[in-house]
């Protein structure tokens, strides 16, 4: 295993970690953000260049998991365009087929990933299982990052929210209802927009109101993602920023519902590169 090189790469809405192992030794990247869906893979390999650069030795084992890679023609089209610049030895595989790898080894559990979006499966050991779709940040991505921003421009530009919340929210962006609607419809990536206030949400968590809006969304994640989840009984993996800072509410609302949430981590990627070096 020490003298193993490979690349492996783990993509987010916000960010995609990368580690380039040359001989055993590990070198660590971050590049900006990739989903299939919702982001032009051009940015993506303009960022790779400029980041990984001397790093990158075509034909070197390269394994990439990214959002939105949910259809054999989406990993295709992805294999595709990054092997011009890693090579034809390129693996492209969904994100939560990177979480479980990395949290599970070759163990069976629920994987799930809560981060500027959300998304779970079943993880025999081998294969991941969708319990149910995703549905993107307007129809669904319940208890993510971009959930949370939508719950909480609803609290406050709908005075839900008590004056010092709203109060506080104002004097630290200053927004108006018209200026977030423009935002949201008129300029890329909403979800991440709504995202960014997640440190604002993590800031006031304590205050009754706002972790009650937290407490509800992930109360919805599980409703959303395992309501006829047969493998409910199993154990639950977790990764992405907000599963990561908002732990603690996680833990407690999943021990409310009888959920054995194994761990919690903010990155797969060390578990990834732990995986290919046990693995390949």
């Amino acid at each position: 295993m020490s003298n193993q090189s490979f690349i492996v790469g783990d993509a987010g809405g916000t960010s995609t970690q990368w580690r380039v192992v040359e001989n055993g030794k590990i070198h660590q990247f971050e590049t900006i953000g990739f989903n299939a869906y919702t982001h032009n893979i051009d940015d993506l390999k303009f960022s790779i260049k400029q980041t990984l650069g001397e790093k990158i030795t075509k034909d070197t084992p390269t394994y990439f998991y990214a959002a939105g890679v949910d259809t054999k023609q989406q990993a295709q089209k992805v294999t595709t365009d990054l092997s011009e610049i890693f090579g034809d030895n390129m693996y492209v595989d969904n994100d939560l087929v990177g979480v479980a790898r990395s949290l599970c080894g070759r163990e069976a559990g629920n994987v799930c990933i809560i981060g500027t979006g959300s998304n779970a499966c079943y993880y025999d050991g081998i294969n991941v299982n969708k319990v149910s779709a995703s549905l993107g940040y307007v129809l669904g991505d319940e208890g993510s990052g971009a959930f949370l921003g939508k719950k909480l421009m609803m609290g406050v530009f709908r005075e839900q929210f008590s004056k010092d919340i709203i109060d506080a929210f104002q004097n630290e962006f200053g927004l108006t209802s018209h200026e977030v609607i423009q935002r949201i419809y008129h300029q890329p990536r909403p979800n991440h927009f709504l995202a960014s206030f997640s440190h604002f949400i993590h800031q006031h968590r304590n205050h009754p109101e706002i972790y009650k809006m937290i407490e509800g969304a992930f109360v919805s994640f599980f409703e959303a993602f395992f309501f006829k989840n047969p493998h409910k009984d199993e154990p639950y993996y977790f990764s992405g920023s907000i599963a990561y800072y908002f732990s603690d509410i996680l833990r407690q609302v999943g021990n409310d519902q009888g959920f054995l949430i194994k761990n919690i981590v903010q990155s797969p990627i060390s578990g990834l590169v732990l995986y290919h070096q046990q693995y390949d």
